[in-house]
């Protein structure tokens, strides 16, 4: 016989969407100048009247330092977050982005590689956490700081402050469309409004107000993420659930969102999503633009090889399993089939029939000839065994 113990499991049905970020964003400018150091990094919190950066009137090394810097400070702040501790996991998404940069660089993408190259150093340096066991990278995280304050503090030449005329999360990516992707449009615009709008490239708008956008404030935590689907896909949701999306940006790291509304077109198949979360990450990215996975349903339970599901006497549907040496049935509820393994639903134990079901750690019998369930002996019935020890 061929024995394994029962884990947990769940299996789930995604479906691909490209969505569009919506969000309130008031744009900081400054004057026009030579260098700008920001002090502030992507998703972090601000006060009103901060100062967020400072323009130069001429380039200067330490520029070029400083934003190395921040760099290296956001690679190492993504490294701690770690989600997902199983290496075969983590070893399969590396491989992953380490193809997709290939194909960036082959296509002449190098902008793309850039971005790429930093997800995967922080893949990279969540493996280190996990293989070595290493609790994080606080004091390299505290070092970089210390070296970033410390250029910042010396700073030489003349420089204007930009300071924040609003509360809320500072990002550096200024695209041009922060007064059309607004937070009114996403709950108000009709279908056909909607794809037009999801429809045109990125970076089609330039920013137009004099002054040299140095990066912008959302001032409301909440923010929308559109995408477009089919009426059928759209119609397996609910208005008002709660659902999980990833980014590829986040490793995979799910989010939760609310779905706000359901738009069908008008005598057409097509109909638009528009989800909403409050929820801050400077992992999910600053692209407008992104491809997103969206779980349609998730099934949790025990997993059971088909092959190890048996029928008894009964007529009921089961497995086998080891008990104090002896083969024992135990009934299951199949929930859901995929890819030659079973979900089936783990019983709480004040629920009726919990002593005829499949339990967490049970030593299931996985294969084997001849199998059938073996009777309780009789009271004051003994077996005899002969124990030898070796070593």
């Amino acid at each position: 016989m061929r024995v394994e113990p029962v884990q947990s499991a769940e299996q789930t049905q995604t479906v691909t969407l490209t969505g569009i970020i919506f969000r309130d964003e008031q744009v900081v400018y400054g004057q026009s100048g030579g260098g700008v150091v920001r002090l502030y990094t992507n998703g972090e919190k601000v006060s009103k009247n901060a100062v967020i950066a400072r323009v130069y009137d001429t380039f200067r090394a330490e520029d070029y330092t400083l934003n190395r810097l921040e760099r290296k400070l956001g690679i190492l702040t993504d490294s701690n977050k770690v989600s997902d501790n199983t290496v075969k996991n983590l070893d399969a998404k590396i491989n992953r982005l380490y193809y997709t940069i290939r194909l960036k660089s082959e296509q002449g993408d190098f902008s793309s590689v850039a971005e790429k190259t930093d997800e995967l150093l922080v893949l990279l340096n969540r493996r280190e956490i996990i293989v070595n066991s290493r609790l994080n990278y606080n004091d390299e995280i505290a070092q970089v700081k210390a070296q970033r304050e410390s250029l910042i503090s010396s700073g030489s030449g003349m420089f204007t402050d930009v300071t924040t005329p609003v509360s809320g999360y500072f990002s550096s990516c200024v695209d041009g469309y922060e007064q059309i992707f607004t937070a009114k449009a996403a709950v108000s615009l009709l279908y056909d409004e909607l794809s037009e709008l999801m429809k045109q490239p990125a970076q089609e708008l330039a920013v137009t107000r004099e002054g040299y956008a140095v990066g912008k404030i959302a001032n409301d935590p909440k923010w929308y993420l559109c995408a477009e689907t089919d009426r059928d896909t759209a119609y397996m949701l609910t208005e008002g659930e709660k659902y999980s999306i990833s980014f590829p940006t986040a490793s995979g790291r799910e989010t939760e969102f609310t779905l706000q509304r359901i738009v069908a077109q008008n005598g057409g198949s097509g109909a638009a999503l528009v989800f909403s979360t409050d929820i801050q990450s400077r992992e999910l990215g600053d692209a407008r633009k992104q491809t997103v996975s969206l779980v349609l349903e998730r099934t949790e339970g025990l997993r059971v090889p088909v092959s190890a599901v048996r029928t008894d006497d009964e007529n009921h549907t089961g497995v086998y399993i080891l008990k104090n040496n002896k083969v024992t049935f135990r009934r299951i509820e199949i929930l859901t089939e995929k890819d030659g393994n079973c979900i089936v639903k783990e019983y709480a134990p004040d629920e009726e029939g919990y002593s005829e079901m499949l339990h967490k750690y049970d030593s299931l019998i996985i294969s084997g000839k001849g199998l059938k369930e073996q009777a309780e002996e009789a009271d004051g019935d003994t077996t005899d065994y002969e124990i030898r020890i070796f070593g």
